[in-house]
């Protein structure tokens, strides 16, 4: 269905551009970079030894990556980032966590799990958890790690009626605690790092210069917390146990392990990579593990990197991934003049994104706020 709609988008908007003679909207480092991408991932398949296909395994392949920068070019020259994109943000939002409320309280009514089974059997009756209208509680932590931030930044504005943005804000951070999505907290609490002190920037820079020395003296008490005093079991014990330079590769759910083949198929092809969607083809990192509760050995394929970034360094080599990073430092650079929270939201999404796992899912609306970050403001 993306791909139906944006082709047609595009054919339209070239129709616009060519009667209207609208070629300067075009111009510009952004879509320059967009189109760069494309051309990259384009020459990194046909640099391929691999079978791949145009839409990819996990819809990762070279023409989606066409479609993602076609989406983010097309923004960027033709659109402008308006307060109602947000509340259509709010509106998907509030849907989405109210289906995962419903589901976290034990019902299924779409049928997105086994017959009989509900959210808590993930992990011990059938592989993987999911949650809300994303499915895996990886993506949904992800789309609501950008679209969270969003809406709470916009509801600090000087109209009254978008303190109503604040409810599915908080719907928003609520459910990626509830779904245990820890990447997706990570890139919240980043995201408020950093706009605390943007924001009291603009009116006392002193005050800034508090707000950051609060925040790294927060964080190093933490740190000292987790070495000296960590957990028995969960993710902080694994932090503390690699503040200690023990590292196992089972840390991390096995994302140690991934980045360890990631390295390792990077290396084998580091200028032209592996061509898009290529690590699950590449790949044969597998794990297995056992069930006491239910008896039952859950199996599961790493066809993934695990980390944006990373996957981009491995199936598109360094130049793809310098195109990759260029892409967004060129958006968040023009979001802060035009549209801070939307850089800000952005930022949290990417944090997250070194951890996660770039689904099509999600990536449409990621490369479409992307093009509205590089846009000039609205007027």
């Amino acid at each position: 269905m993306y791909a139906v709609i944006t082709i047609v988008w595009a054919v339209l908007l070239i129709f616009a551009v060519i009667k209207g003679r609208m070629f300067r909207a075009v111009r510009g480092v952004f879509p320059a970079l967009a189109a760069a991408f494309a051309l990259w991932a384009a020459v990194s398949t046909l640099a391929s030894p691999y079978e791949l296909t145009a839409l990819g395994r996990g819809y990762d392949g070279p023409a989606v990556l066409c479609l993602y920068a076609l989406t983010a070019a097309g923004c960027c020259a033709f659109g402008n980032m308006r307060q109602r994109y947000v509340y259509l943000l709010a509106v998907s939002v509030t849907l989405c966590c109210a289906l995962a409320f419903i589901q976290l309280a034990g019902f299924n009514p779409l049928g997105l799990y086994p017959e009989g089974y509900n959210y808590y059997d993930g992990g011990v009756w059938y592989n993987g958890r999911f949650l809300g209208t994303m499915g895996n509680t990886n993506l949904l932590g992800a789309f609501l790690s950008l679209a969270s931030p969003l809406l709470a930044l916009n509801a600090a504005g000087a109209c009254p009626r978008r303190l109503c943005l604040l409810l599915p804000a908080a719907a928003g951070c609520l459910t990626i605690i509830l779904a245990g999505s820890e990447a997706g907290l990570l890139g919240l609490l980043a995201c408020a790092a950093i706009a605390i002190p943007y924001y009291v920037n603009r009116r006392n820079r002193k005050a800034a210069m508090l707000a950051l020395i609060a925040e790294a003296a927060a964080l190093g008490v933490f740190l000292i917390f987790v070495y000296f005093s960590p957990p028995q079991s969960g993710t902080l014990r694994e932090l503390s146990e690699l503040l200690h330079g023990r590292a196992e590769p089972s840390f991390g759910s096995h994302r140690l392990e991934i980045w360890a083949e990631a390295a390792r198929l990077t290396a084998e092809r580091p200028i032209l990579g592996g061509g898009p969607g290529s690590f699950a083809l590449r790949s044969g990192v597998t794990f297995e593990r056992f069930v006491p509760e239910s008896g039952v050995t859950l199996r599961t394929l790493a066809d993934n990197a695990h980390s944006e970034p990373l996957a981009a360094l491995c199936d598109l080599g360094a130049p793809g991934l310098a195109l990759w990073l260029l892409l967004r430092v060129r958006a968040l650079r023009r979001g802060f003049k035009s549209c801070a929270p939307l850089s800000l939201a952005l930022i949290s999404y990417h944090v997250q994104a070194l951890f996660g796992i770039g689904s099509c899912l999600v990536l449409p609306v990621v490369y479409c706020l992307l093009g509205l970050a590089a846009a000039d403001p609205y007027e």
